[in-house]
């Protein structure tokens, strides 16, 4: 495997004075080598290795070079989410998860759809509506997206973070306060119906290892198992901070039990905060490749865990930065040279 990654630096001797015999012929310097593609080692491994993206950053040269070198798997960071799609009532606008669409299928990409049902994406007409006209309005939406991009998509996170950060129950959101409990349900069987073929997911943070907030994605995914409903797996996001990562073997159990229902598997979101260690320096940054190292191997080895999906590649373009202040959370840097966190998964989906 081939870690170099900065060019070698050549020498000139400069010949002084006028006495001198002729100089040696100069030797070019050697090629800089680029590092192995994550999505070889993850297609060996029968692995999807996935980044969300920005469609208003592919025609960049270095991001959309990285982009195509080292994924096979794409999510839209926000443009397929209900708010960017519809602000304004019965006005669809496709046109940003469409490029992505389009540059993922000219490269040989799979796309998996994010999200159709997000209590934080949703158009402000939207609040205001009464519990029938909303529950005919999610409907529509469900089904509208869906069936736009039916075909076109390997997979769906149909319902996003549905779970209250206690994990005693579910958020309360607009859609709960409205439509009650159920609504969950109706938006999966309404997925399905739009598109057929595409893999449902169930997608929410803080609940990649054994503990009170799995516990309740369990027990959801079980209940709408056990009611018939069409959901074939779950997202863990895996947004976590390199000083306090779930374990591995909290996190493989989890997967298990995930996998024992019938269900998929993925990690649908990772990145990895070294601001609670104090900042990017050489040793957090070794912390981090390790902790990239250890919950992507556990993916690697678990067969019901099928795809890992970071939330971004490059420290140039982070949701981490602009939320949890200066941050170092991804593969890549703001120059996009592979960093420790690189080798790391590397490592993993070539299982070093």
């Amino acid at each position: 495997m081939r870690r170099a990654s900065v060019a070698a630096v050549l020498l000139l001797v400069v010949a002084c004075g006028h006495d001198r015999g002729p100089t040696s012929p100069t030797t070019n310097p050697p090629p800089v080598t680029e590092p192995d593609p994550l999505r070889a080692a993850a297609g060996a491994a029968g692995k999807l290795v996935g980044t969300a993206v920005q469609s208003s950053l592919l025609n960049d040269p270095r991001y959309g070079g990285v982009f195509a070198r080292h994924f096979d798997f794409v999510t839209a960071e926000y443009e397929m989410k209900w708010d960017p799609i519809e602000r304004t009532r019965g006005a669809e606008d496709f046109s940003g998860g469409d490029a992505i669409v389009a540059y993922a299928a000219a490269r040989g990409m799979q796309v998996k759809g994010h999200a159709l049902v997000w209590h934080q994406a949703v158009p402000s007409w939207v609040n205001g509506l009464p519990a029938a006209d909303l529950r005919t309005e999610l409907d529509r939406h469900i089904r509208s997206v869906a069936s736009h991009y039916r075909g076109r998509v390997l997979a769906w996170d149909v319902v996003n973070e549905a779970i209250d950060d206690n994990g005693f129950g579910l958020r309360d959101s607009i859609f709960r306060q409205k439509l009650g409990d159920r609504y969950i349900a109706d938006a999966f069987r309404s997925a399905r119906e739009a598109d057929p073929q595409a893999l449902l997911f169930y997608n929410d943070y803080s609940g990649e290892g054994l503990g009170g907030k799995s516990d309740a994605i369990y027990e959801l995914v079980r209940s709408l198992l056990a009611q018939g409903v069409p959901i074939d797996g779950v997202g863990l996001q895996m947004h976590v901070r390199a000083g306090a990562p779930p374990p591995e073997s909290s996190v493989a159990a989890n997967m298990r039990r995930l996998a024992a229902l019938g269900l998929r598997v993925n990690i649908s979101e990772m990145d990895v905060r070294v601001g609670d260690l104090g900042g990017a320096t050489p040793a957090n940054l070794e912390r981090q490749r390790s902790v990239y190292r250890s919950l992507v191997g556990v993916c690697v080895a678990e067969p019901a865990c099928h795809a890992v999906t970071f939330w971004g590649f490059t420290d140039a373009h982070t949701w981490i930065t602009s939320t949890f202040g200066p941050d170092a959370p991804l593969l890549f840097d703001a120059q996009y040279a592979p960093k420790p966190a690189f080798f790391g998964v590397l490592d993993a989906l070539a299982r070093r």
